[in-house]
C-alpha cells in the first residue's frame, strides 16, 4: 500500500487505486554508464547535430589550444559551410539572420566582459576572414543581397572595444588590419570601409602618417571625386585631423572638396556666418545651376533667404519666403514673409494669400485654416470651419475660438458629432465619440450639451448595443 497515492470507492466494495510508479531519472541512468560509453555516445550525438556541435564549441572554445594559426577559423568556416536558405528567405521583408555568427559575436562580447580580450580578438578575426571568403564564394547567389551589412561591421566593433584593453597590443592589431586590407577578397565589401575606420584610431598610436597616405592613395584611385565613396574617405581624413586637434588642416580638406554636397553646405554656412554673402551666393548658384542638380532641396533656398535677410534685400526676402508658403502653410516662413511688408500693404497681401489657400484642394492639410489660426482671427476661423465642417477640423482648430465663442463652438461640435455618429459604426468610432464628449465638457456649457446628446443617441441608436454600452460607461 505504500505506493498508493489515491484510493476511491467507485461502487459498493469496488475501489479504484492510483499507484506511484517507479521513475528512473536521467542522472541515475548516466551513473550506470562507464566513462567510455558516455564519451562514445556524446561524440556520436554531437557529430550528427551541427547545432549541438556549435554549442559545445561556444561553451568550451577557450580550452582549445592555438597549435597553428587561429583556432576559430575552422570552426566558423564549418558553420558558414552549413548555412542553408530556403525560398522564404528571399521574399522576407526582414534581413536574413545568420544565427551562428550572432552566437559567436555574443561569445566575443562575453569574453570582453570577462576581461579576456585575446579570445574576443581571435573570434572577430576568424569571423572577418571567413565571412569575407564565404561572401565571395556565394557572390552570385541572390540571398547574399538579403544579408545586412551589419554582419560585416559587427566583428570590427569587437576589435575596436578590444583595442582599448591594456592586454591587447595595438600595433599587432594595426599590422593585422593593414595586412588583411591588402587582400583582394575585401574589395567592394563593406568590410574594406570597416578596416579603414578601425585603422584610424589604431594609427593614432602606431603610425599616423601611414594612415593619411593610405587614405590619400584611396582618394586618388576614386574615379568620381564627388561620389559617396570619395566622401567617406575624405570624412575619415577630416575626422583624423580633428581628433589630432588640427582643425585648420581638417577645414582645408572641406574647402578643397566642395564637389561633395555636404562639404559645400558647410562652407556656405560658414560664409553666411562670416557675412560673406556674395561668396555664399556664388557657391549656391554654382551648384544649383547645374543641370544634374535641378531638383534641389529646400535648404538651398533657405540659405538664399538667410543671405537676403542679411543683406536686407526686401524683394528677395518676399520672393524666396513666398516660395516656401505658396503650396502649404509653414509658419516660420510665413512670419518672415509678413515681416517684409509694411503695415499699410500687408492687409491686402494677407487677403490675397487667404484666397489663394481657399482655392486649394488638399486631402492632408488646410492652409487657409492654419493661416487664420496663426493670425489669431478666431471669428473668421470659426466661420471658415463652419463652412467646411468635419469632426477632424473641429478637433484640430476649436481651441483657437472656443474661449471667445463657447456656445457657437459647441453648436458646431454637436453638428459635426451628429454627422459622424450617423455615418460610422463600430466600437472604435463610439470610443472616439466619447473622447470628443470629453473635449466638449471642457468648454463652458459643454456638460449639459453632452448629456443631451448622449440621451438622444441612446434613443436614436437603440439598436446599436455596443454604442449604448460604451456611452453608458462614459
Amino acid at each position: 500500500m505504500n505506493n498508493i497515492i489515491d484510493l476511491q470507492e467507485t461502487s459498493p466494495d469496488h475501489w479504484r487505486a492510483k499507484y506511484q510508479g517507479s521513475k528512473v531519472s536521467i542522472e541515475e541512468l548516466l551513473n550506470t554508464l562507464t566513462h567510455e560509453e558516455l564519451y562514445d555516445f556524446t561524440v556520436r550525438i554531437i557529430k550528427n547535430n551541427p547545432d549541438l556541435t556549435n554549442a559545445v564549441f561556444l561553451e568550451f572554445s577557450e580550452r582549445i589550444e592555438n597549435k597553428s594559426g587561429n583556432k576559430y577559423v575552422s570552426i566558423i568556416r564549418g558553420e558558414l559551410a552549413g548555412i542553408e536558405f530556403d525560398d522564404n528567405d528571399y521574399y522576407s521583408e526582414e534581413d536574413i539572420c545568420i544565427d551562428a555568427l550572432d552566437e559567436w559575436i555574443e561569445k566575443a562580447e562575453q569574453y570582453l566582459k570577462e576581461k579576456k580580450p585575446h579570445e574576443a580578438v581571435l573570434i572577430a578575426q576568424a569571423y572577418i576572414e571567413e565571412f569575407a571568403s564565404w561572401l565571395r564564394e556565394n557572390a552570385n547567389d541572390d540571398f547574399t543581397d538579403c544579408i545586412s551589412e551589419d554582419y560585416q561591421a559587427r566583428p570590427f566593433e569587437i576589435l575596436k572595444k578590444a583595442a582599448a584593453a591594456p592586454q591587447v597590443n595595438v600595433k599587432d592589431l594595426y599590422d593585422y588590419c593593414m595586412s588583411e586590407l591588402s587582400k583582394k577578397k575585401y574589395a567592394g565589401l563593406h568590410m574594406a570601409d570597416c578596416f579603414n575606420d578601425l585603422l584610424m584610431p589604431l594609427s593614432m598610436e602606431v603610425n599616423p602618417e601611414a594612415f593619411i597616405k593610405l587614405q590619400q592613395s584611396l582618394l586618388e584611385k576614386a574615379e568620381d571625386k564627388s561620389s559617396y565613396g570619395a566622401e567617406k574617405i575624405l570624412n575619415r581624413i577630416i575626422d583624423f585631423y580633428r581628433k589630432r586637434h588640427d582643425p585648420k588642416t581638417a577645414w582645408k580638406y572641406v574647402e578643397e572638396n566642395i564637389q561633395i554636397e555636404s562639404f559645400r553646405r558647410m562652407v556656405i554656412e560658414k560664409r553666411i556666418k562670416q557675412k560673406k554673402f556674395p561668396e555664399a551666393k556664388k557657391l549656391i548658384h554654382d551648384y544649383t545651376g547645374k543641370k544634374e542638380n535641378k531638383y534641389r532641396s529646400d535648404f538651398w533656398d533657405d540659405y538664399l533667404l538667410q543671405i537676403a535677410r542679411g543683406e536686407k534685400d526686401v524683394p528677395a526676402i518676399q520672393s524666396i519666403s513666398y516660395s516656401f508658403i505658396k503650396d502649404s502653410f509653414r509658419e516660420k516662413y510665413y512670419r518672415i514673409y509678413k515681416s517684409a511688408f509694411g503695415a499699410n500693404e500687408w492687409p491686402e497681401r494677407f487677403e490675397n494669400i487667404l484666397q489663394h489657400y481657399e482655392a486649394q484642394k488638399s486631402l492632408w492639410d488646410d492652409p487657409a485654416a492654419d493661416l487664420l489660426a496663426a493670425e489669431g482671427m478666431a471669428e473668421r476661423l470659426m466661420e471658415y470651419i463652419g463652412k467646411k465642417l468635419s469632426l477632424e477640423k473641429m478637433e484640430k482648430y476649436h481651441s483657437f475660438f472656443a474661449g471667445a465663442f463657447p456656445e457657437k463652438t459647441l453648436a458646431l461640435f454637436r453638428k459635426a458629432v451628429d454627422h459622424y455618429a450617423e455615418n460610422n459604426t463600430g466600437r472604435t468610432y463610439y470610443k472616439h465619440i466619447v473622447d470628443v464628449f470629453g473635449t466638449m465638457k471642457k468648454i463652458p456649457g459643454g456638460a449639459s450639451v453632452v448629456a443631451d446628446m448622449k440621451a438622444r443617441y441612446l434613443i436614436t441608436y437603440k439598436n446599436r448595443r455596443a454604442m449604448g454600452e460604451i456611452l453608458n460607461r462614459s
